[in-house]
């Protein structure tokens, strides 16, 4: 796979009409005037509601103007609505409002809602967000509040404020505009579905430009929110010195609400996040890591977090340890692979991902030996084991294996690079499939998955 740069055209109708079709029974959308093609064809006429066998009919189709002018979506959200809805996610759990208490966030994000109008075709898109991937917008929610108050934080001048809070509430707007299971699986995307995925920042930049209100700081925030410091996000691998102030604090924000919304956990607790932190202190940008963790280990907010990080056993831990040592040692050849390629992006996101993680091993011996002995100690001698310590180190570890399954999405991305001779291309093969059975979830690409037999959405070149 070359490293292209994919082109979104916003005259081109997408997945979101499709999703326009799906609201119609509660924000159905209508034609605000009649809707032509690229050549002024009549495809529909004013008035008309968009169902799904209008859907069908003009998807993929070039239109003269862009969709979201030529349409209506009925009782849309309002400004209002997005501040209490805000203030009821934060509000129902109590370690998110200590938070928001002690910085007495909520005159600031009051002030947030109103210093610029949110265009109607924003509200739009929120609208049908809200109806067809809650989940999205419940993330959206969170990283208008979280992105802001990282912000507030660090004492930052207050008018890059609202640069986080916009770029944290429409960051992710684009999902909308690629297929569905693209923008919704957690793991085994195909290639053209990973392809897709990658697009979604930069779709979302190209919608908000186009309503003339937000500066560069949100547009560039947007766009940057999945690169990552350690060259491991998309879609460009962005060295740190290239990605926006801004995009780190909504990138941390879209991490933290995956942490204390997991499901998979028995209790939803802020604690969770100093492990992320911890592992992830280059992932972000160490001022912005360094910065909510001093917050979190404040007496006056750590005295008040009652619950307690779930109980492990010795033998679990050992066997988290040995899986980190063994990830180790497959990225010595990893690195030794993607040091010739120091033309590609892909391949310096690889090298530059293992030189922070090796930078966390030497700083918290996490897959080290004396770990290992230690712990083989403590499978003796349980009665002395510090039950809260073991807990922490088991937080880390699993923290550092999900740093392990951005790694081995690079590598699978590095193997489809077309001026990779078929040598280091089966030798990193070789490496991401002994790597996956590692992970705490199979990868987010499965480079064997086969491809749909049709692709309700053409994917931009």
């Amino acid at each position: 796979m070359s490293e292209e740069n994919n082109e979104y055209e916003p005259n081109q109708t997408d997945e979101y009409v499709n999703h326009l079709a799906d609201v119609q029974d509660t924000h159905p959308a209508t034609a605000s005037e009649d809707i032509l093609n690229e050549h002024g064809v009549l495809l529909l006429k004013k008035g008309a509601v968009i169902n799904q066998k209008v859907a069908g009919h003009l998807v993929q189709h070039k239109l003269k103007k862009e969709l979201d002018q030529s349409i209506s979506v009925a009782n849309p959200l309002t400004v209002y609505d997005i501040l209490n809805q805000i203030l009821e996610l934060v509000e129902s759990e109590s370690e998110l409002n200590l938070l928001h208490q002690h910085f007495e966030f909520e005159v600031t994000l009051r002030q947030l809602l109103f210093v610029k109008p949110i265009p109607a075709p924003i509200l739009q898109r929120l609208t049908v967000m809200q109806e067809v991937m809650p989940d999205f917008y419940k993330r959206s929610l969170f990283c208008a509040w979280m992105a802001p108050l990282l912000a507030k934080i660090q004492d930052l001048p207050h008018q890059s404020y609202f640069s986080a809070f916009a770029a944290g509430l429409s960051h992710d707007i684009g999902l909308l505009h690629i297929p569905v299971e693209a923008a919704t699986k957690q793991e085994g995307l195909t290639y053209q579905q990973w392809r897709a995925l990658k697009t979604h920042p930069i779709v979302a930049r190209i919608i908000l430009e186009g309503r003339k209100i937000y500066d560069e700081d949100v547009l560039s925030a947007v766009a940057d929110h999945q690169e990552r410091c350690d060259r491991s996000g998309y879609p460009a691998q962005k060295p740190a010195k290239e990605i926006n102030w801004a995009a780190p604090l909504v990138g941390l924000a879209d991490q933290l609400f995956d942490i204390f919304y997991d499901k998979e956990r028995t209790s939803r607790t802020i604690l969770t996040w100093n492990a992320y932190l911890e592992v992830n202190m280059s992932t972000f940008g160490v001022r912005n890591v360094e910065a909510l963790l001093a917050v979190l280990k404040e007496p006056k907010i750590s005295s008040h977090v009652n619950k307690a990080l779930p109980e492990v056993n010795v033998g679990s831990v050992s066997r988290q340890n040995e899986q980190v040592h063994q990830l180790f040692d497959m990225a010595v050849e990893l690195f030794d692979i993607s040091s010739d390629y120091p033309r590609s992006r892909i391949a310096r996101g690889v090298s530059e991902c293992i030189t922070q993680l090796r930078w966390v091993r030497d700083s918290a011996g996490m897959g080290s030996e004396h770990l290992s002995e230690w712990l083989d100690w403590g499978e003796k001698n349980k009665d002395q084991i510090d039950q809260v310590e073991m807990s922490e180190i088991s937080e880390l570890l699993t923290c550092l294996r999900w740093r392990f399954r951005h790694l081995r999405r690079l590598a699978v991305e590095l193997s489809w690079n077309d001026k990779l001779p078929a040598e280091d291309k089966a030798r990193i093969e070789v490496i991401y499939k002994k790597m996956q059975p590692l992970l705490p979830r199979p990868g987010l690409i499965d480079p064997e998955a086969p491809e749909p037999e049709e692709q309700v959405v053409a994917i931009p070149n």
